[in-house]
């Protein structure tokens, strides 16, 4: 029987499908960073079919869905005529336009691998729907707020939004998780010391684990007394150690025997693991992430609202290893790019960026076209180039 419950919308199965026809286009995958100049979903497919299961990092910013026309015409929409709202149409195509392209990318992922999504209030409802389904909502890793800033338009009927979202997903559930925020601190207090560092105490027998009898057993102290993991008041059975005997014995110089209780020593890391609200200054706002591209191409109002190259070193960095492949297949002014040069510069990384951004032409008003970009793409490759990677453009056709 098949389950009614989950997204649907018109057009559905047939964007999904897309994801596993030919690719519409020649394209020769290059090894090192890169930029594939062409429409993402073929450049996507030749890249599943030439090495699956590659990529550590991906990070995407995808088109919002504000209403406008999507330069990604993929012939996914439903032709029959349904009853619709203009949104309820937004909604469809941005939702056709994302599917095969999402299950595309979680096809590259390696298996200890994540995905970072950008998505504003408009889609981020459905995509995290999306997700679930195309992930499995056990890969599910965070949903990160993000102050995108914090001074914004006070003419909203309801409320100003100053935040927008990243979606994370790991590739399995076995993913040993995200990498610790080296500037990230915990509210942990480390009152005790010794030869080691700093750490504090914490409790070796836990209620909350599930009760084992091969973890209930007696452990003795150096001075002879038998220690049991503490039952709640008139139970049995419920708490047990978090360490088998083996790992006791193993360990148990790094036991601490207090007040009745069998502790283990948690000594202080550098960093802690990443917190979900981005708000400050190391993750930059709107105004930075503009700040950003026009200091690195050397022109004013080149690109509309860019992501911060902060916000995306910070993504990178709790996400993959430091010689890791990053992907982004909606690579815009090339923000991606910038932000693995500059990660690699502060801790002395190896990692490898790869681009694909469609040659959108440039409006002839826009100080893009005036600057002799002809293409988003060309936008793209030029920031690559600034950031002083070695780096190759391949044009697909």
């Amino acid at each position: 029987m098949t389950s009614s419950f989950g997204l649907h919308w018109p057009g559905k199965q047939e964007a999904l499908a897309l994801a596993h026809s030919p690719a519409q286009a020649t394209v020769t995958p290059t090894a090192g960073n890169v930029l594939y100049a062409g429409d993402n979903l073929d450049v996507l497919k030749v890249l599943r079919e030439h090495a699956p299961g590659s990529v550590d990092v991906i990070y995407i910013d995808p088109p919002y869905n504000t209403g406008r026309d999507f330069v990604y015409r993929d012939n996914y929409r439903n032709r029959r005529e349904h009853k619709s709202t203009d949104h309820g149409q937004w909604h469809t195509q941005w939702l056709s336009m994302m599917a095969p392209r999402l299950q595309l990318a979680w096809d590259l992922l390696a298996p200890t691998g994540h995905i970072f999504i950008s998505i504003g209030e408009d889609e981020a409802a459905h995509l995290r729907m999306l997700a679930d389904e195309l992930f499995g909502q056990a890969n599910f890793a965070n949903q990160f707020i993000w102050k995108k800033g914090g001074t914004g338009k006070n003419d909203s009927r309801f409320a100003v939004a100053e935040h927008e979202y990243v979606l994370a997903y790991a590739r399995s559930p076995e993913s040993p998780g995200f990498n610790l925020d080296p500037q990230g601190h915990t509210s942990t207090k480390y009152n005790f010391r010794d030869e080691h560092g700093a750490y504090s105490l914490v409790r070796l027998d836990s209620k909350t684990l599930g009760y084992l009898p091969s973890l209930d057993f007696a452990i003795t102290n150096a001075d002879g007394r038998q220690y049991w993991p503490h039952q709640p008041e008139g139970q049995t059975q419920v708490a047990r150690w978090r360490w088998s005997r083996e790992k006791v014995a193993e360990n148990f110089d790094q036991l601490v025997f207090r007040r009745g209780f069998v502790y283990t020593k948690n000594y202080r890391k550098a960093g802690a693991r990443p917190r979900s609200i981005l708000d400050g200054e190391r993750f930059g706002v709107t105004r930075a992430g503009r700040r950003d591209a026009e200091t690195a191409l050397g022109v004013a109002g080149i690109f509309d609202f860019p992501k911060p190259v902060r916000l995306v070193e910070y993504l990178i960095g709790i996400g993959g290893p430091k010689d890791g492949l990053v992907l982004d297949f909606f690579a815009g002014s090339g923000t991606t790019a910038q932000a693995v040069a500059q990660l690699n510069a502060a801790d002395g990384g190896t990692r490898q960026v790869q681009l694909i951004q469609i040659p959108e032409p440039t409006m002839e008003d826009s100080a893009a076209f005036k600057a002799g970009f002809e293409t988003i793409a060309d936008i793209c490759w030029a920031r690559m180039q600034a950031a002083g990677l070695d780096a190759t453009r391949v044009d697909a056709s």
